[in-house]
């Protein structure tokens, strides 16, 4: 004999367990089930039908982008900072990190907002593009302290310069500090380039080609380390051509608002050095 589906008969009424099962996944395992056996007593009352409110007002669509709020593009009003007092919060920073106790929290959501309405950044940090090498945490800074411009080799192109210039003529950054560091992949590739004739194809040759003469000087000094050396003269030489690459960096050193600097960090160590 075929099986078929179980009901539960009451009268003329057949009520199938796809129905029964219905309520009991509707909160109405009692009265479904006294239905079932024939107490009509029992029966669930049907909800009463939900009133159709009427549909809210739409609001007005904006037809161009013209007709959004703007946001606030106001820079906070510029407050002088000494760049040597800059160079000396670096300074801590980097103590702090090298010894284990830099902070990582993040910034609370009313500092993001207070940022979101401009930019004060205290130094502008040129550095390399390497993974292990950043500066907001090499410093034990948070968002909004430091403007950064990475590029392997930590080298300065006219985007870059134009960028140091935007920080420190919009943003009143009173330090530049052109960072490189130990073990420096870009630099030694030039210093291969120099030394074993090394051929680079298309965009690596143009980034390692403005970093040779640093390694040719490097090398006129017979160094111990070449690569080492030419690191420290790399980023020696970019801050020395910064200081006269535009007349508002120029004129702001004289004024003493603005002090370039060189410095390299070491891998090992975890401690950046200065020049000054």
């Amino acid at each position: 004999m075929a099986l078929t589906q179980p009901r539960f008969l009451s009268g003329d009424k057949m009520v199938s367990r796809r129905i029964l099962l219905g309520a009991l996944g509707a909160g109405l395992a009692a009265p479904a089930l006294a239905w079932a056996e024939g107490d009509d007593h029992a029966a669930p009352k049907p909800r009463p039908r939900a009133v159709a409110r009427p549909a809210p007002r739409a609001a007005a669509v904006r037809s161009t982008v013209s007709d959004y709020p703007k946001p606030l593009e106001t820079e906070p009003p510029e407050v002088f900072v000494n760049p040597d007092e800059a160079l000396g919060r670096l300074k801590h920073g980097n103590a702090i990190f090298a010894r284990g106790g830099a902070s990582m929290a993040l910034p609370s959501w009313a500092r993001i907002q207070e940022l979101s309405n401009g930019q004060r950044p205290f130094a502008v940090i040129v550095g390399c593009s390497d993974s292990r090498t950043a500066p907001e945490l090499l410093f034990d800074c948070s968002m909004g302290e430091l403007f950064v411009v990475r590029v392997a080799g930590s080298t300065v192109g006219h985007e870059g310069l134009g960028s140091i210039l935007y920080a420190v003529e919009h943003l009143g950054a009173p330090l530049v500090v052109v960072m490189g560091h130990t073990k420096c992949g870009a630099v030694g590739a030039a210093v291969d380039v120099v030394t074993k004739h090394a051929h680079l194809h298309g965009a690596l040759h143009d980034m390692v080609l403005p970093i040779v003469p640093a390694v040719l000087d490097a090398q006129a000094r017979n160094p111990v380390d070449l690569q080492d050396a030419a690191i420290r003269q790399n980023v020696h030489d970019i801050a020395n051509r910064l200081k006269t690459a535009d007349h508002i960096l120029s004129s702001r050193i004289a004024s003493g608002r603005l002090k370039i600097v060189s410095a390299c960090y070491s891998l090992s160590t975890a401690q950046v050095e200065f020049d000054v």
